[in-house]
């Protein structure tokens, strides 16, 4: 009974799928290591928080989940997988001796290394219809879907294994060859001292396989003596210039695809991207591993740092540069003097004034407003109201990606409504970063045009789905085809040329989603905030260079950066931060596309890059978020420069906080304490409670300026995006409070599927929410 035991081990152990999974776990941890990411995506358990396992489990292709995206997820997932045979194939091959007797040899290697691609499209496909089911979709349309998915995946599989059973010889056919002309003299055999390598391992470290399974999935015991080798050098050549050729092709595809970036039937899912990515990488290290060998890392090394060189002496592009700055002329000199130059008395009460115009044109506009609303009451019999001076409002909107996007349009639109369309008016001035900037931005927008279209419905939904549609194929995309080698191809904008890279793909994604009514430069702009028919809006995103931040307005705002030049020079620290019109002014700063302004303002790591502008040194722009992610700080500098005026002239100050995260979060019980969580809690700790640090840092300004209003009142409204009750008061373990921001939570990426895109609409219903906005409704009245 034992031996039996024994044997059924033995049987098992030798079994070649078995012995190929040991062999990676020994030799092909990279590999695996690709495959390790794939099942954390499909699984939810990596990247949860920024929404990548929907990239997997809800790709969309022209903003659809249809048979059309699964089949390219299909497609290059079968695409990944061939590159996963191909490589193991030529790194691995040689030491399987047995092979170089079989009758297509590739093939019957691939289907014994097939565990881990089969675990993981088993594993893929559950997951998808799991989530796609929670998400309300018909079976009908799960099959379908499901059949894309296995469809491409075949399709791909089959013509690579079509292309190699077609090209390559196995051994009988190379001694057939041989045997029909005798007298011919025996071909050399080139790259002998890899390939003869190759067999002399055979025979010394060649892995001891008893069975494998061949093209009909039977078991079948493994010959371990080659026939000839010689013939099967000339086998392994083959195979090995085949899985060259596709390579190249792969290669080649990536970039023919990058030349047809801006058509949209060529923008494929952002997952199908990142499985075009993992397969290049795969085929890539391959190649290298094959030919360096035990050279390969530090040749790998070598080319790193070579490739380093070459962007520092800039014969390499990696910069992002924003669309409609002169790069070509002389760089703005980034210095203290210079900084200190334009940092004067003069311009700081010339700024103030032409604000205070603006402020002045507010105040008539309200007051126009309400005389109107007056006559109409009068006229209705109602009783008057005693009139007052109007509140001055300040929308501070925080980031967050698209999820801030879309909250942000969506509380605008029902405040605005339910004030019957005075929100916009009462509002002075739009601070905020990231996503939340672009909803309000693109409010404002319509709003404008609303003045002149009288058919405009700003609380059309379709303004919603559009705010809401993908921006993540595009930019995940272009970093494939085009950012992860050279970038090749530019455009034309404002008489300047530049590359299309994933900053250009961001922007052109965002412009075609909100049907092109941003494409403007921020000096289009001026005119309708300089006579109060939109609020002034302020970017402020930071330099990462020094932490000041850069204020970029259509209208030139230096007192934002200085102090006010009437408090002794010994006791004014050092500037807060650059006036952008004014610092770039010869590099033809009134030229920004307003498009770049967001996306300097909306940085996401690795997603859209740092932007990089034209001044020595080079000053790299980083989200407006890094500083104050909910805009407050920049509000209260506003007021506290013109709160003279605002004393004089409004019945109180009112900051309407637009957050797409709740304010009090539960206390976490870390009951984890072990070495790791002891190592990493400090940095842990600091990332995720840096806005918690900001909102105390915010509630302590606000304080001092309601000191700073003793005769008026200052409220701060907030409308905040929650979805998990008592979160203030409830304290959960570490582990429960991951699990609740991971599954009642919408991520935090340039990308929602339908149910998180549900979610944040009902989620103005909330009663603290309808609480809010009716205390917002009583103040301005």
């Amino acid at each position: 009974m034992l031996s039996r035991v024994r044997k059924i081990i033995s049987d098992i152990w030798y079994f070649f799928p078995v012995q190929l999974l040991v062999l990676h776990l020994k030799k092909n941890q990279w590999l695996l290591l690709f495959w390790a990411i794939l099942f954390g995506f499909v699984l939810q358990g990596v990247g949860t928080l920024f929404g990548l396992p929907y990239l997997f489990l809800d790709p969309e292709y022209n903003h659809q989940v249809n048979f059309a995206s699964l089949l390219i997820i299909g497609i290059t997932l079968g695409g990944f997988t061939m590159a996963f045979h191909i490589t193991c194939y030529i790194l691995d091959a040689h030491r399987c001796g047995f092979l170089g007797n079989e009758k297509d040899p590739f093939r019957k290697f691939s289907i014994n290394n097939s565990t881990i691609p089969l675990i993981f499209l088993v594993t893929y496909l559950v997951q998808f219809v799991i989530f796609q089911y929670k998400e309300n979709v018909p079976v009908e349309d799960l099959i379908w879907e499901s059949l894309g998915l296995l469809l491409g995946s075949i399709i791909t599989v089959e013509l690579l294994f079509l292309y190699f059973t077609s090209t390559n010889k196995d051994i009988f056919k190379v001694l057939a060859a041989s045997a029909a002309s005798p007298l011919q003299p025996k071909h050399k055999v080139t790259r002998v001292n890899v390939m003869r390598k190759k067999v002399d391992t055979v025979r010394r470290y060649g892995m001891h396989i008893e069975s494998f399974l061949d093209a009909r999935l039977r078991i079948r015991p493994a010959e371990s003596q080659l026939i000839d080798v010689s013939a099967a050098l000339k086998v392994l050549r083959q195979n090995h210039l085949n899985a060259f050729i596709i390579q190249v092709f792969v290669f080649l595809i990536v970039l023919g695809l990058g030349i047809f970036r801006d058509l949209p039937g060529f923008q494929i899912p952002a997952g199908a991207s990142m499985l075009l990515l993992f397969t290049l990488a795969t085929l890539f290290v391959g190649a290298i591993s094959f030919w360096l060998g035990k050279w390969s890392i530090p040749v790998f090394i070598l080319v790193l740092f070579g490739y380093n060189e070459l962007v520092k002496a800039r014969i390499i592009q990696t910069d992002y540069e924003a669309f409609g700055l002169n790069y070509k002329i002389e760089k703005a000199d980034y210095s203290i003097t210079q900084l200190d130059s334009l940092s004067n008395a003069e311009h700081y009460q010339v700024d103030k004034d032409s604000t205070l115009a603006i402020l002045e044109r507010w105040k008539a506009k309200i007051t126009d407003l309400r005389n109107r609303k007056s006559l109409q009451e009068e006229a209705t019999g109602k009783p008057l109201l005693p009139r007052k001076k109007p509140k001055l409002l300040f929308l501070c909107v925080s980031g967050g990606g698209e999820r801030a996007a879309l909250w942000t349009m969506r509380v605008l639109q029902a405040a605005d409504s339910s004030l019957n369309g005075t929100l916009i008016p009462h509002t002075f001035l739009i601070t905020g970063a990231s996503g939340g900037l672009v909803g309000a931005s693109y409010f404002r927008e319509l709003y404008l045009r609303s003045q002149t279209d009288t058919t405009l419905d700003l609380y059309n939904h379709k303004y919603l789905d559009n705010i809401a549609k993908d921006n993540l194929n595009a930019i995940t995309f272009s970093l494939v085809v085009s950012d992860m080698f050279f970038k090749f191809q530019q455009f034309h904008y404002k008489n300047h040329w530049y590359y299309k890279d994933r900053g250009y793909a961001f922007e052109q994604q965002l412009n075609k989603n909100t049907e092109n009514v941003m494409d403007k430069t921020v000096m289009d702009y001026q005119e309708p905030e300089r006579l109060a028919k939109v609020p002034m809006l302020l970017f402020s995103p930071t330099i990462i260079n020094d932490g000041r931040k850069l204020y970029i307005s259509p209208q030139h705002v230096s007192y934002m950066t200085e102090a006010d030049h009437v408090s002794p020079r010994y006791l004014i620290p050092k500037l807060k931060g650059v006036e952008f019109l004014r610092f770039f002014e010869k590099q033809e700063a009134h030229n920004l596309r307003f498009l770049s302004a967001l996306r300097m303002s909306a940085t996401f790591p690795y997603i859209t890059p740092n932007v990089v502008l034209p001044s020595e040194p080079a000053m790299e722009i980083m989200d407006a978020g890094l500083s104050d992610n909910f805009g407050i700080s920049d509000a209260i500098r506003f007021v506290y420069v013109f709160r003279e005026w605002i004393a004089r002239n409004t019945s109180g100050v009112v900051f309407l906080s637009v957050r797409d995260t709740p304010k009090e979060h539960a206390i976490e019980k870390n009951e984890d304490r072990s070495l790791f969580n002891r190592m990493f809690t400090p940095i842990s700790s600091l990332y995720r409670n840096w806005s918690h640090l900001q909102d105390i840092n915010n509630d302590n300004v606000i304080e001092y300026t309601r000191e700073m209003f003793p005769k008026i009142p200052v409220h701060q409204i907030e409308v905040s995006y929650a979805t998990y009750q008592n979160a203030d008061t409830t304290a959960i373990t570490t582990k429960d409070s991951v699990r609740r921001q991971n599954y009642e939570r919408v991520s935090l990426s340039w990308r929602l599927t339908a149910r998180e895109k549900q979610n944040l609409k009902n989620a103005i219903y909330d009663p603290r929410n309808q609480a809010a906005l009716e205390r917002l409704k009583q103040i301005l009245k």
